[in-house]
């Protein structure tokens, strides 16, 4: 039952207050508030909302005749429990005044789409006017506006906003980096996204426009795990987290949406409280309202189940210099019993190119099943992911490979294009692990050195996305990793669908404490070599001998499923694994992919028809005889544009698509 505030009317004084605040006119139609104005509950009395200023707005009595009659729309949206669970969340949090939410989602749960159709429900309850959204990058940002609402050339829309009706939804989210207005006040229920970056770079216009729109916008800080706290400036504070928090300040409500508990360097969440963790004693709990974890995400469909391939590798360690005057040793040891070194190993080759091989080899099975499945490999810098491109490239030269790496000024069109275009492996370092939402993945190679929990599921996550183009069931991901004690703890972690952020089990305490002035022993990895692969699924796992067992089998009946499913099918069929199995029916042959359109942001569209104009202008000059090498060539272009300036009636920056044609049309009207 809903407890209602004992105050049921404003009072006189909050009444002349509410009408102050808005300057005597509607807060819906702007029109001047006459005798019969009314001091309106943004959340309704009924439903708990308090009779407040903060809760209270002016309107006139048309608009809150029409607010009164509840419209009912009729969305095709069907929110999984996760979603409807944000949304109740907010709602419930804002009736109580409550100023923030705190998600804890893994990746693939629909958390973008849970923000947006928040932020659909809020801006029909006339509880805010626009969104703002933070991202981590500049793909991500990209992502957030082509997926929700994308305009074609031809005024086509198209996105995840069409399952909402149409008579009021939440508008265009525009990927704004600083340009102004953020939001266009025209379009009400329209929002923006930005990067934590560029809120650094342009702190200004992003706190002006909070000041503008106080009280009125709903804030996301997506990923937030990569978003500082500024507390303790000299263990991880950063500038973002900072503005973060004065964005806050205005915001009618923030939503802190986090794949993690804690941020990568074991950091506390900005915005976020903490408590005892009865089960650890160190380390505190995030305190979340709501949660999506892997086993919800199996339990409803929309996670795939894993096989994860471990590789053993060989060590070789030599030590130099011994304490005990017997000079340089040799120590041999297995990586599944030492994890100690992973940096040195992944980077001998003899470990990480069989590791990639693998990944090459279960592509390739998964594309029997269907030509548009394709891999992902992680590495632990640039360095190494070029690495690991070339030998792709040199080693299997049909295979279509995208590198994106940061420094990379075209890694953003390559995450893109790996999407869109038809393609087999991508090779990055983060870049891809941070809600990089493409569902063909289903393989994954972990060739970084990171073992922390949330890192790591953030990467495995990008695989574990179920693609609507199969059913569920025939979907599985792949994950190939090198066999060290923490991936051996990841695995029990996934497979005990672990509480929230899933993460790894407490480092290893240190062979040894300091000893003073004594010097240490100089030693180091002198050569690692892959050696068996174990697999392990949900449910089953397989030694070393039983996956050789199985690949062969694999190889003579032709199979392209993974060896934890063959296992299970010889076992169900009542038959060992050393039995020869019959060979099954040939898979028909793939048809050829189709080909998608790249959805471009209305920024992108925008510099594209730039373009259009600058070529236009170039070749109206150009049949004059006016050339680029020619004397006045830059006086004639200045004259040249602004004709078409004139000629579209636009003297201002051509900041929208519409602008932007009415230039083009006009530069190609030239005489």
């Amino acid at each position: 039952m809903v407890e209602l505030d004992p105050q049921r009317f404003f009072s006189a004084s909050q009444r002349q207050m509410l009408f102050t605040a808005a300057e005597g006119r509607c807060q819906w139609c702007s029109a001047e508030l006459l005798e019969r104005w009314h001091a309106d509950h943004r959340i309704p009395w009924a439903d708990g909302g308090h009779t407040t200023i903060e809760n209270g707005q002016a309107l006139c009595d048309a608009c809150n005749h029409r607010k009164g009659r509840q419209m009912q729309f009729r969305d095709d949206f069907a929110p999984r429990p996760f979603q409807e669970e944000v949304i109740n969340q907010v709602l419930g949090r804002l009736r109580a005044n409550l100023d923030r939410t705190v998600v804890l989602a893994s990746p693939g749960s629909g958390k973008t789409l849970a923000y947006q159709s928040l932020a659909t429900r809020l801006y029909r309850e006339d509880l805010i006017t626009n969104i703002a959204v933070f991202v981590p990058r500049t793909a991500l940002a990209q992502q957030c506006e082509t997926s929700w609402m994308n305009k074609t050339a031809n005024g086509e829309i198209r996105g995840l906003c069409l399952l909402f009706d149409g008579t009021k939804r939440l508008g265009m989210i525009r990927h704004k980096v600083n340009e102004t207005p953020l939001t266009v006040q025209s379009q009400p229920g329209s929002g923006f996204v930005s990067t934590y970056s560029a809120l650094v770079t342009n702190e200004a216009v992003f706190l002006n426009w909070a000041t503008v729109n106080q009280d009125r916008f709903l804030l996301i800080a997506d990923e937030a795990q990569f978003c500082g706290d500024t507390n303790d400036a000299d263990n991880g504070g950063t500038r973002a987290g900072e503005l973060i928090k004065r964005m806050h300040d205005y915001a009618r409500h923030t939503l802190l949406l986090t794949g993690t508990p804690y941020r990568a360097d074991n950091q506390p969440l900005i915005l976020a409280d903490y408590e005892p963790d009865p089960a650890n004693p160190k380390r505190r709990k995030l305190v979340h309202h709501a949660e999506a974890s892997y086993a919800d995400g199996i339990a409803e469909g929309y996670l795939r189940k894993f096989e994860l391939n471990r590789t053993d590798s060989r060590v070789s360690k030599r030590t130099l210099n011994g304490q005990d005057g017997t000079g340089e040793s040799l120590v041999e040891y297995n990586l599944s019993d030492d994890g100690s070194e992973l940096v040195p190993v992944l980077r001998d080759e003899k470990t990480w190119k069989p590791l990639v091989d693998r990944v090459v080899s279960a592509v390739r099975d998964k594309q029997v099943f269907n030509r548009q499945y394709r891999g992902l490999i992680s590495c632990m810098g640039q360095k190494e992911a070029r690495r690991v491109t070339e030998y792709l490239q040199a080693t299997y030269p049909s295979l279509k490979v995208k590198l994106a790496v940061s420094s990379d000024t075209e890694a953003p069109q390559a995450l893109a294009d790996f999407k869109f275009q038809e393609q087999d492996v991508l090779v990055t370092v983060r870049m891809a692990f941070i809600g990089y939402d493409c569902p063909q993945i289903t393989v994954v190679g972990v060739l970084t050195h990171y073992r922390d929990g949330g890192h790591l599921m953030q990467l495995v996550g990008r695989g574990l996305r179920v693609w609507k183009e199969m059913a569920p069931r025939a979907q599985s991901c792949v994950i190939i990793a090198p066999d060290d004690p923490k991936m051996q703890g990841f695995l029990e972690l996934l497979r005990d669908e672990s509480e929230a952020g899933l993460r790894l089990v407490e480092e290893r305490e240190r062979e040894a404490a300091e000893k003073g002035s004594v010097q240490e022993a100089l030693s180091y990895v002198e050569s690692a070599v892959a050696a068996g692969t174990r697999a392990s699924s949900n449910e089953v796992d397989m030694d070393v001998a039983e996956v050789v067992l199985v690949e062969q089998i694999k190889h003579e009946v032709e199979s392209a499923e993974t060896v934890t499913k063959l296992k299970q099918v010889i076992e169900l069929a009542g038959l060992r694994l050393k039995v020869q199995t019959a060979v099954p029916q040939p898979c028909p042959e793939p048809g050829p992919p189709p080909v998608f359109e790249v959805p471009k942001t209305e920024r992108e569209q925008i510099e594209e028809i730039k373009g259009r104009v600058r070529d236009a202008v170039t070749s109206h000059l150009a049949k004059k005889g006016i050339t680029p090498d020619a004397p006045g060539y830059q006086e004639a272009v200045t004259r040249a544009m602004a004709q078409v300036k004139r000629a579209s009636c636009s003297a201002d920056e051509a900041n929208t698509v519409e602008k932007a044609n009415r230039r083009l049309q006009a530069a190609l009207s030239l005489t």
